[in-house]
């Protein structure tokens, strides 16, 4: 993960947590002592699972002036994508901003203001926390610049998935893991979750007791490794 900033790609359908464990992460940045992040979730479908949160109403034109240094949880509901992508773009620094629903947005060829905004994390200190029902669906410039990939159960064949999806065999395996896990738990608690580093080759691995994530090399994690392969 870069200390800087990152681009997080939460693949899940629905019901398996996504949303809850996009705000967990935002949470987390939010809080820290050191160079907190503001949180601002972009929502164009009306999402109630946003609604527990207390998160404060803004527009996009709110975003122009956001105080820099107050600790801001918000939500903008609109369908400007490209508005948006353009302020996060040009005006915002230090936060956590969270797209859902991204399948309908980044999809195919995206506009200048969408792939402007995937160069933007490292230099505005911001991550980017897109969610989409699965990973075929996403455009192969979001799914090339994600560096921490959130793997829930998806709709996806995590055997065939597209050759766009970067670290596919990884991306795959870690599908496989999260159905199995699933079939232990209860009909309604299928929140199994791997997250995968790709620049650092980790493996975030969620303990089912506590929720506490531990990090596992992925030399150590994926049976295909070099490591597995030629010491086991």
């Amino acid at each position: 993960m870069n200390p800087k900033g990152n681009i997080w790609l939460a693949g899940g359908k629905r019901s398996v947590g996504k949303t809850h464990t996009a705000m967990e992460i935002a949470q987390e940045f939010f809080l820290r002592s050191k160079v907190p992040k503001r949180i601002i979730v972009f929502d164009h479908t009306n999402n109630s699972s946003y609604i527990p949160y207390g998160l404060m109403p803004l527009t996009v034109d709110d975003l122009y002036f956001l105080p820099q240094q107050e600790r801001i949880r918000g939500i903008v509901r609109s369908d400007d994508i490209d508005g948006f992508a353009q302020v996060v773009t040009e005006q915002v620094e230090c936060c956590s901003i969270l797209f859902d629903d991204c399948g309908v947005l980044f999809r195919g060829n995206l506009t200048k203001q969408r792939e402007k905004l995937l160069k933007t994390p490292k230099n505005n200190c911001n991550e980017l926390i897109f969610q989409a029902h699965s990973f075929r669906e996403i455009a192969p410039a979001l799914l090339e610049q994600a560096n921490m990939y959130i793997v829930k159960e998806t709709v996806d064949d995590p055997l065939y998935l597209p050759t766009k999806v970067i670290a596919r065999q990884q991306i795959g395996q870690l599908l496989i893991d999260v159905i199995r896990e699933n079939f232990t738990l209860e009909s309604n608690k299928k929140w199994a979750t791997r997250i995968y580093d790709t620049e650092d080759d980790e493996v975030w691995v969620r303990d089912k007791q506590t929720g506490i994530f531990s990090i596992v090399p992925g030399e150590d994690y994926f049976p295909f490794s070099n490591k597995k392969r030629i010491l086991t």
